[in-house]
Parts: C-alpha cells; structure tokens; sequence
C-alpha cells in the first residue's frame, strides 16, 4: 500500500504533510490513506483530483516480517496521488494497484502503489528543511 516514501533524501509516512501537483500547481496536504486504482472514477466522480507526487523510492510493509520492503522508482515516473475534498480538510492519498506475482514474492505485499509518467510535469519540488514536509 505504500507505507513510506523518500523523496530528495527524505523520508514520508501517513500522517505527515507531502506535496503533490495538480493542474493548478504545488498543493501541500496531510497523507491520509489510499486509493484503489480500481476505483479511479468513483474518486473523481466523488471531486477527487489527480496528482503527480514526486518520489524516489517507496516501501511496502511484508505481511510476512512486518520490515519495511523498498523499491525505486524509476526516473521519469512519480507515485500517483489523489486529492480527497470531501472532508473538512483536504486529504492526499497514494493510489494503489493489485501486486505482480513477482512483486508479492519481493514485498510479501498484494498492493503497490500506482507509478505512472507525470501528468503535470514542469513543477520543481524541493525538500524544506521541516522533517515530513515538502515545498
């Protein structure tokens, strides 16, 4: 499901402010929970907006040691994101998939997070110096 991401050297978990582009720009929100790629279109149908999160690489927690598993993205790719408007505050959530049988052997997870190419490339995001966020 994504338990963690790096980004630029730093580390992210839920509960902490990342950021992530969508067709407006840069938007900074507090990671809470994820998405099924399944069910893409129930998101957006609910307001949800797509967003591009920059990563490095990202960890799956195994279901068989409970350590954290990390795998790279690979460059040119981001972690798929989406932002959830329907609560008081907004929320980002990392979108997930199914895992390859190749994936469940290496993470000991059945979901990854979705890695696409940018839907909105052209913003530069950079680590602050506050441990979790990012600017």
């Amino acid at each position: 499901m994504c338990a963690a991401f790096e980004f630029q050297g730093r580390g992210f978990q839920p509960g902490k402010i990342v950021a992530g582009v969508d067709e407006q720009g840069i938007v900074r929100h507090v990671w809470a929970g994820f998405a099924r790629a399944e069910i893409l279109d129930w998101w957006q149908r609910k307001g949800a907006v797509l967003l591009d999160i920059p990563a490095n690489r990202f960890a799956e927690r195994s279901e068989i040691t409970g350590k954290l598993v990390w795998g790279d993205v690979p460059d040119g790719m981001i972690l798929r994101g989406l932002l959830d408007s329907q609560t008081s505050k907004p929320l980002i959530k990392i979108v997930t998939r199914a895992s390859t049988k190749q994936e469940i052997e290496f993470f000991h997870h059945p979901r990854m997070p979705l890695l696409e190419k940018p839907l909105f490339p052209g913003h530069s995001i950079a680590v602050d110096e506050e441990p979790g966020l990012l600017f």
